[in-house]
């Protein structure tokens, strides 16, 4: 499912948003003030941030462009101010969209829609992930991890271009294979292992990578973020 991070300082206004889009299966991570929103950004890597212009320690706007830096989901500007050059300034910013409040919830679910819809749509055009320190691109065959660009065999690229699409989560040795494979067989266990043992040693992962990708007994993968 979808994360959306939400960032939003009236905890009237959190509350609802957030019961309403968890109940529309969306995954939530709250925030009310840029401080908690850029730690937020740390533990998830957010489909899409609804982000209130006015915060208790700085202005959305501005932060968009920090967001910016750091990942290409659409940000939906949620503010009070309708004034024209207000817009415009969002926009500017990075803003992909701004909705006035008081507002509907079925507006906000359907222009939340659009813009997931939209950045699935270039997803497919372009397949490339960008999570904070790491970069895929399939059109190139390169991953690049703490600024250090490695082209990798077109396997092992695709495995780390799938765990990243499910970051913090596990996928089974089976899942990995047919996706990569199309089909499944019963040494299928092994050749993931091996395929995943080449590729952690191919990005030079130790104990000093941003990333890791961790298994399990049951022949689990997840690719996850190291927080020092």
């Amino acid at each position: 499912m979808p994360h959306i991070l939400l960032v939003e300082d009236d905890s009237d206004i959190m509350r609802v948003n957030r019961t309403f889009l968890e109940n529309e299966g969306y995954t939530v991570h709250c925030a009310d003030s840029v401080q908690k929103a850029e730690f937020q950004l740390e533990e998830c890597v957010p489909d899409l941030v609804l982000l209130d212009v006015m915060l208790p320690d700085g202005d959305g706007m501005d932060f968009c462009a920090v967001l910016r830096k750091k990942t290409q989901a659409p940000v939906i500007f949620l503010t009070a101010r309708d004034e024209s050059d207000s817009v415009v300034k969002g926009f500017r910013s990075g803003g992909d969209d701004y909705i006035t409040k008081p507002y509907d919830l079925n507006v906000l679910k359907v222009r939340i829609e659009a813009q997931i819809r939209r950045t699935a749509s270039q997803s497919v055009q372009h397949p490339r992930i960008e999570l904070p320190f790491l970069i895929i691109d399939l059109f190139s065959g390169t991953a690049t991890i703490d600024g250090k660009e490695y082209s990798l065999p077109q396997r092992e690229l695709q495995i780390l271009y799938l765990l990243a699409s499910k970051i913090g989560e596990r996928t089974s040795y089976r899942e990995i294979y047919k996706t990569i494979y199309g089909c499944d067989v019963d040494d299928a266990k092994n050749t993931i292992r091996v395929n995943i043992s080449r590729l952690k040693k191919h990005l030079e992962m130790d104990d000093t990578s941003t990333y890791e990708i961790a298994s399990t007994s049951e022949g689990e993968y997840v690719l996850r973020r190291v927080v020092f």
